[in-house]
């Protein structure tokens, strides 16, 4: 069974596999900040109806909340302020798969919630005070279930009553909302979700991400998770400084166990189960899924429709025959 460390030590190599100056070429693209696009003038954003305090005087707003409804948001930013917009929940099943290391991601979280005590009042080992914050890097190939992951991480902290934001704009703005939300709701859980940290570095700038994770040191309650899919693009400052992104787990291909228990998820009838799933060496959940849908809902030839995509979709690979998951490797099949 693959450990924590294991994930680390595989991290940290395919990191560093990659010449300085390639990394540099790829984080080259530099954050235009101020071109953040401006809602749309056909949305209504709401008629004044009240008065908010402003200094010593008022000034005229729309309905106000004392706290944000559970749930999942976007941080988005317009002409005239920072907000939170709900995003659409997730479609599709939402499984647990055995040997997937999804398991392992969730305990990290829930330790982590279960010892605010700890880290806010001390125990008989710590004193109390400490910032109640932490950070995990999920790394992985394409369609392994990184995603799934974090809306099942997302789901239980909203069924606590949490907020999970989607920190998908320049990480000034992520950082002005999220030191505001801490003022408003200062004992309230969130997440923040950096999915494709490697391409919204190369959007914002490394150093931005490296100033708004180091920022978040004032705020507690807040658990970051950044996911990537080629780890070798990333600069080690992301990840090697303490208080940044202090747990890496790695998610990979689905092994024998984890196919067959999706399968069997998902199909009413179990029969081709056995076949698929010694057939299917190498293959992720989404080609597991095109599989099911091309074959079961399209009506075509099973064995065809394996040999297609194998042909078809070429089985991820990042890093030169590096391990990935347990018993598996990303190399093509």
């Amino acid at each position: 069974m693959s450990t924590e460390l294991d994930d680390a030590k595989d991290f940290t190599e395919l990191v560093n596999a990659v010449s300085e100056s390639t990394r540099k070429a790829y984080g080259s693209k530099k954050a235009q900040f101020g071109e953040v696009p401006v809602s749309s003038p056909d949305l209504n954003p709401g008629q004044v109806t009240q008065y908010a305090l402003y200094g010593e005087g008022y000034a005229a707003t729309t309905p106000t909340v004392s706290a944000l409804p559970p749930g999942r948001y976007d941080i988005c930013v317009d002409s005239k302020c920072v907000f939170a917009v709900p995003s659409l929940k997730p479609s599709g099943l939402l499984l647990e798969l055995p040997e997937m290391r999804s398991d392992y991601v969730i305990q990290i979280v829930e330790n982590f919630w279960n010892s605010e005590k700890d880290y806010k009042e001390g125990n008989d080992f710590v004193v109390g005070g400490a910032r109640y914050s932490t950070g995990i890097m999920i790394f992985g190939p394409p369609g392994s279930g990184k995603t799934k992951t974090i809306q099942i991480v997302s789901n239980k902290l909203i069924e606590r009553g949490g907020t999970v934001f989607f920190a998908s704009s320049s990480p000034d703005v992520v950082s002005s909302f999220l030191t505001d939300f801490s003022k408003v709701e200062k004992d309230r859980k969130c997440i923040v979700i950096l999915e494709d940290i490697d391409s919204l570095i190369q959007k914002f700038g490394e150093s931005s991400y490296l100033e708004m994770l180091d920022s978040a040191k004032t705020i507690n309650n807040v658990l970051f998770i950044a996911t990537t899919n080629y780890p070798e693009l990333l600069d080690p400052r992301i990840y090697n400084r303490p208080g940044r992104l202090g747990h890496v787990v790695r998610i990979g291909l689905p092994t024998e166990k984890a196919r067959e228990a999706y399968l069997k998820a998902i199909l009413k009838k179990h029969d081709d189960v056995p076949h698929i799933v010694e057939n299917t060496e190498g293959f992720t959940i989404d080609h597991l899924t095109a599989l099911v849908d091309s074959t079961y809902r399209q009506k075509k030839d099973l064995a065809t429709e394996i040999k297609r995509l194998r042909t078809l979709f070429k089985m991820p690979k990042a890093g030169d025959q590096v391990k990935m998951g347990i018993g598996s490797e990303w190399d093509n099949p």
